[in-house]
């Protein structure tokens, strides 16, 4: 039982750090990611209206 918990305060440890410190490099890619999303999602809308 203690395994589990010090494994789960790791867990929580590990993602508590990538928020803090590395979360902020990784937002230009999320934005870029959800860009090219809508931009594929309006493409689509375009040509089924097309039809």
């Amino acid at each position: 039982m203690e395994f589990i918990q010090t494994l789960f305060r790791g867990i929580v440890q590990g993602v508590n750090q990538f928020i803090t410190n590395d979360l902020a490099s990784y937002v230009p890619l999320f934005i870029i990611a959800a860009a090219i999303l809508v931009i594929v999602k309006v493409k689509d809308l375009i040509q089924k209206f097309r039809k």
